[in-house]
């Protein structure tokens, strides 16, 4: 199954842009990221976009996901990542968003927002708001102009981190 399949399964073929959000629900990040996805959801409802939410850690249960959906009020559709979605895209924490175009070729890549800079460090507020960005760009037609951002998160379970050095 490609992303578009897994994407049309739960969104209108009519979205141009699919938006995979990675998330955890006992990670405070993700949980905290909430109110802004709220918030995109309702901005770009008219827009051909459609946000979907995975859950890639194994030990994730559907009543936990169905607890995440009831306390933080999204509108997307809320799933497993049955399929490895994942590990097919590269994917290493929570939160971590992916666009896609209509031909599964991902424009974006990253955060959220800036908000956090290390897991439990955060900024009194936040700067950019990448995944905003990205998404009105696309639809003003243009290129996204900082297609990779690196996400800050909770570590997605069984995947090895690199090491950065600095």
């Amino acid at each position: 199954m490609t992303a578009v399949e897994l994407v049309s399964a739960v969104s209108p073929s009519s979205a141009l842009y699919r938006v995979l959000i990675f998330l955890a629900p006992l990670c405070p990040i993700c949980q905290d990221m909430t109110y802004d996805l709220r918030t995109m959801e309702l901005e770009f409802a008219d827009a051909p976009v459609a946000f979907v939410g995975l859950f890639p850690n194994p030990s994730t249960r559907a009543e936990q996901i169905a607890e995440f959906e009831a306390v933080y009020g999204l509108s997307m559709s809320l799933q497993p990542d049955t399929s490895g979605w994942a590990k097919r895209l590269g994917a290493l924490w929570t939160p971590e968003v992916f666009v896609l175009d209509a031909r599964d070729s991902v424009v974006y890549r990253g955060r959220i927002n800036d908000r956090y800079f290390a897991p439990g460090r955060r900024k009194n507020r936040t700067r950019r708001r990448d995944l905003h960005e990205a998404l009105s760009e696309l639809m003003a037609g243009v290129p996204v102009s900082v297609p990779r951002t690196d996400a800050v998160g909770c570590p997605i379970e069984g995947i090895k981190i690199p090491l950065t050095k600095d």
